[in-house]
């Protein structure tokens, strides 16, 4: 931000300084960061110290900037700072003061909350002010929020503000009306002289909150249906005296939408009022296109013979006006041309029966019919919804023209327009119909899949995307029979069901089991019949599904769990593995329960989510509950799980060790998980003799190879032809309790003069945590495709001194964390630091993510791990 704080706008140097801050932050985690902790920071004051009402004012606005902020997902608990706001409210000496209150109270405070009683004295007081922006603001307050507890204050003082001289009140009062009549609509009872008074208003604002709250009274029947249609064509004649005048179009538009409700009450007279209005909207162009549609709008609940008696007489009528429309190029025009016959009825235009002649000419049926290819999405759905009211074969020989490859010239028979296409005619054919809809989406997947085998079919991506949009938007009606449709034809063997609407059946049996006239027991067995046909991906989301219905089974047949028996034995490593979690949660259905009840929601997408976070939670429990065994590898293993096929190794097993004399450990400046949990040094003395015993995996030994301080151990000649020996001091101790020795290897470097051995009290372990903090304005991640043993090989033949912290130890536990240093070459100068954080994923790649201020050293390690 290059504004200068003068030029700026915000409300306190605080308010600047934190702006800057958000918009210089390197990422959206430390922009949450930020106001995180100046929401701590405001906490801490408001608890300590008495804030006056301006510092209160500047607090409150920063509070309510840092919750607006603040990315999605990340919660802001701002309810420590109600009370400071309702005093606000209460105390403030200006009106910019109080709105700051009432602001906070209407963005923070619920509903329901039970300060909501503390504010109803002080709108109370504000309402009865002399003060014509104070009565606003208290108002105001009352339309954004309010509770009925506060309708017995200030009922009375809302009834005189009905009459009060500002116009600005009286709008306001008549709102408040209509927000607090939903919580109790006798209240209305009271005011409905002063409502249809406020009708003749001079000021149309107030006019069109007088006719929001009339139709308040006609749901709340207070006022009759026949009263509220007089008082609006009163209404609509008067604005239309000054047709011309463009400030006065909005409150046509608001006049003409509330005809639409009372219409089944209008005359001959009424409606010709509304084609005089159309044939002049027309012509003025468009600037008065919405009050056009909203004309064709609430002619729509006429009957055909009202709008003929209308017609007549008048030498025009309601498509007359508008076909010129049909006539142009833009697709503006011909959206509204289509959208205002949609609203009429086909025997005023189309010819469908004798007694009323065709308006259209030929030539201009057949533009219409054009536009089905017409790449509007929204032209196309009302042009099919027109053609259906007119004949329903038409539509239907279209469907089955583009089933067969009858397309139009501009879109590609393998396009991904002909599905959505088709599903367009589908939907408007069918309706609300689910039944009828479910046997034409298998129609039309059995055309566009093919004969192949159920394995050797496309998935069609398109198809279960506007399907379950669909499905979603559709009516109860509507999504009861389409599931009752397509879940018959699971538990129906003899039914084809290609890989699109597999899928399709996997997400709705996620979402929609409740609503499923089979049971579930059915539903699984159906499914674990038909798994061995399909491909792995399909095969995939089957079982999601399946593991899904178990939580509403009480038994799982045999015969199921032989199937995915089969499945496993049959798969690859990712089937392996999903079959592995369905056997596994079957037999911990209290689990399984567990993580349904986390899926944000019952999509197939959040539950798959759901289950993998309980995956890993499981996971790392028991990593922790085993870090006391000795460690297989230095990269975070894969979960374990109970499996007829043994797990693949990373190295080849071990013979088991022979007991012998136990080698003192190396000195080395890595830290490790002792057995009591603690973080100690390879090299310290420990309490226990049994800790000492503990195996070194080869994942063990490549970091060790890599230790610079390991290329001092080593003692050796001056003569480069003497082969080094590494020097190992024994401890004679007790062989009897030497179970599993370390393992003693050649120094593959050069022999060196023997350094003084390292202690623990000579090494400062450095705190990962600050390291990484430390480093935030220079970030990097990426994906590596070796996994984590190639990577720590890598860096160690960069000759950089390492120092590595297992992944299950904090911070960041699952992270490999591996502090990178290098010695500068200037003299006097400081070492290069880089800290990397490897997350081991299960197809042996990992993440990567690196903070390092020093850019050579930054570039090399990139390079490295980039050559993959």
């Amino acid at each position: 931000m290059d504004v200068p704080f003068i030029s700026s706008g915000a409300m306190s140097r605080a308010h600047y300084a934190l702006v800057r801050k958000i918009e210089t932050a390197q990422s959206p985690q430390l922009v949450d960061q930020i106001l995180l902790a100046e929401v701590d920071s405001i906490r801490n004051h408001l608890a300590l110290t008495a804030s006056t009402v301006k510092q209160l004012k500047e607090r409150l606005t920063l509070l309510l900037y840092c919750s607006m902020t603040v990315n999605p997902g990340v919660e802001v608990d701002l309810d420590f700072a109600l009370h400071h706001a309702i005093n606000l409210a209460e105390t403030g000496l200006t009106v910019q003061d109080k709105r700051i209150g009432y602001l906070f109270c209407a963005e923070i405070m619920p509903p329901s909350h039970e300060l909501q009683l503390m504010l109803v004295n002080t709108l109370r007081k504000d309402l009865e002010s002399d003060a014509v922006s104070r009565i606003c603001l208290a108002l105001d307050a009352l339309i954004q929020f309010s509770s009925e507890d506060v309708i017995p204050a200030i009922q009375s003082r809302l009834v005189d503000l009905l009459s009060h001289n500002s116009f600005h009140i009286r709008r306001r009062a008549l709102l408040a009306f209509h927000k607090l009549g939903a919580y109790d609509s006798r209240i209305l009872e009271h005011i409905v002289n002063k409502t249809h008074k406020r009708l003749g208003d001079t000021e149309h604002a107030v006019v069109s909150a007088a006719l929001t709250v009339n139709l308040d009274l006609v749901n709340a029947q207070h006022l009759s249906a026949d009263k509220l249609h007089t008082s609006v064509i009163k209404v609509l004649r008067t604005i239309w005296k000054n047709k011309f005048e463009p400030n006065k179009r909005w409150l046509l538009v608001r006049c003409l939408s509330m005809l639409r409700i009372t219409m089944n009450k209008a005359s001959v007279d009424d409606l010709r009022l509304v084609l005089d209005i159309v044939r002049t909207s027309y012509h003025v162009g468009p600037s008065m296109y919405a009050p056009l549609y909203q004309c064709f709008l609430s002619v729509s609940v006429s009957s055909p013979q009202l709008l003929l008696s209308a017609q007549e007489g008048s030498g025009t009528g309601f498509v007359q006006d508008i076909r010129r429309l049909l006539t142009t190029e833009d697709p503006n025009d011909i959206y509204l041309f289509v959208a205002c016959l949609e609203c009429l009825e086909p025997s005023l235009w189309a010819g469908t029966t004798t007694e009323i002649p065709a308006v259209l000419e030929g030539w201009e049926v057949e533009r219409i019919m054009k536009l089905l290819d017409s790449p509007d999405a929204g032209i196309r759905k009302k042009t099919l919804r027109i053609l259906k009211r007119v004949d329903l074969t038409i539509v239907e020989g279209y469907y089955a023209k583009l089933i067969h490859g009858g397309l139009s010239s501009g879109v590609s028979p393998d396009s991904e327009e002909v599905p959505r296409r088709t599903l367009e005619i589908i939907e408007v054919i069918c309706a609300e119909d689910g039944e009828l809809y479910a046997h034409y989406v298998k129609d039309m997947l059995s055309s566009m899949e093919g004969d192949a085998s159920l394995d050797k079919r496309q998935l069609i991506q398109e198809v279960v995307e506007e399907v379950l949009v669909h499905m979603r938007n559709g009516s109860t009606t509507f999504r009861s029979g389409f599931i009752g449709a397509l879940f018959a034809s699971i538990v129906d063997l003899d039914s084809e069901i290609g890989p699109t609407l597999m899928v399709i059946l996997a997400a709705l049996i996620s979402e929609y089991l409740y609503m499923s006239p089979m049971s579930p027991i059915d539903l699984l067995r159906g499914l674990s019949l038909r798994l061995a046909h399909y491909s792995v991906s399909i095969q995939d989301a089957c079982l999601l599904s399946m593991i899904r219905i178990t939580v509403d089974c009480d038994e799982v047949p045999s015969e199921v769990i032989e199937k995915v028996n089969g499945i496993h034995d049959r798969g690859g490593r990712h089937i392996r593995r999903r079959c592995d979690q369905f056997l596994d949660l079957l037999k911990s259905r209290d689990r399984l329960k567990y993580i349904v009840s986390k899926a944000k929601s019952s999509a197939l997408p959040d539950f798959l989510a759901a289950l993998e976070i309980g995956e890993s939670e499981n996971y790392d429990g028991a990593r922790h509950a085993s870090s006391s065994k000795p460690a297989r590898s230095l990269s975070p293993s894969t979960s374990h799980r109970d499996s007829p096929t043994p797990s693949k190794l990373r190295y080849a097993a071990y013979d088991p060790p022979k007991p012998v004399s136990r080698l003192r450990r190396l000195s080395s400046s890595s830290s490790r998980q002792s057995d009591d949990g603690t973080s100690k040094f390879v090299g310290q003395g420990r309490g226990s003799m049994d800790s000492m015993s503990r195996t070194l995996t080869p994942g063990n030994l490549a970091l060790l190879a890599g230790r610079s301080d390991m290329q001092t151990i080593s003692t050796g000649s001056s003569h480069a032809s003497t082969p080094p020996v590494p020097v190992v001091q024994i401890s004679h101790e007790d062989d009897s309790t030497s179970h599993v020795d370390l393992i003693a290897l050649d120094s593959p470097f050069v022999a060196e003069p023997q350094a003084a051995p390292l202690t623990a009290s000579s090494v400062v372990e450095p705190d990962i945590k600050s390291v990484w903090d430390s480093l935030e304005k220079h970030n990097l991640r990426g994906w590596c495709e070796l996994p984590i043993d190639a990577v720590v090989r890598r860096l160690q033949g960069m000759q950089l001194q390492l120092r590595v912290t297992a992944a299950d130890q904090a911070p960041f536990e699952g992270d490999l964390k591996i502090l990178i240093s290098r010695k500068t070459t200037d003299i006097g100068g400081t070492a290069a630091v880089a800290l990397l954080r490897l997350r081991e994923s299960e197809d042996e790649s990992c993440l990567w993510r690196m903070r390092c201020e020093d850019s050579g050293l930054r570039m090399a390690i990139k390079t490295l791990i980039a050559e993959s």
